[in-house]
């Protein structure tokens, strides 16, 4: 198994073992000792970007995030309720503003083929969930240098569109059906024309 480079004027020569890297029982193990209730671990292959890429994604992401926001707002009230979200966050959600120590996680990473796309978004506390996510992958790359990443990488994903901890998320409001404030202004198609409208090529 080898590893790629990412686009940096210096290229590292240091080798590195497989054994542990790319053995998925080992991350199976560690994946279980530092405890992800209601994620999965999800095997993900590199696919390497150009800075121009990359650059590309961030800025899409980065608009893209405030409608996230807004979705979840007007079609996952009570998640965000069971989230631990107040009604004042909501509100502030409404707007495309996140409150402390939450953010929008991207499920799988663009260097590991990770779109920006509501289906590879979610909402996640930053402490302790979205810390110890990064952790978990900071640990597959010990040892390397910091210009280098792995071709496969093992990657804790929340289910759902918003982290609840305790691993029972609705959805949709409740109960199958979605909050009556969807209907304050904002559909679910809207949200979908918003998101298609920030994809590539747009």
């Amino acid at each position: 198994m080898e590893t790629f480079f990412l686009n940096s004027p210096k290229r590292s020569s240091i080798l590195v073992t497989d054994e542990m890297r790319y053995d998925v029982a080992y991350w199976e193990t560690k994946f279980q000792q530092m405890n992800f209730p209601g994620m999965d671990l999800v095997e993900a292959t590199a696919y390497p970007l150009t800075v121009l890429e990359k650059v590309n994604l961030r800025k899409q992401y980065k608009r893209i995030k405030k409608d996230f926001l807004r979705y979840l707002s007007y079609n996952y009230v009570n998640d965000l309720r069971s989230a631990g979200m107040s009604e004042d966050n909501i509100f502030y959600f409404k707007k495309g503003i996140i409150p402390e120590n939450f953010n929008v996680h991207l499920k799988i990473p663009f260097d590991y083929t990770g779109q920006v796309d509501f289906s590879n978004m979610v909402l996640i506390q930053n402490y302790p969930f979205h810390e110890d996510i990064h952790k978990f992958i900071d640990m597959q790359m010990e040892g390397m240098d910091i210009n280098m990443r792995p071709l496969k990488m093992y990657i804790p994903v929340p289910t759902g569109k918003i982290y609840i901890p305790l691993t029972m998320y609705t959805g949709s409001g409740g109960k199958g059906k979605h909050d009556r404030s969807v209907y304050a202004g904002f559909s679910e198609s809207t949200f979908k024309t918003l998101a298609q409208k920030n994809m590539p090529g747009r």
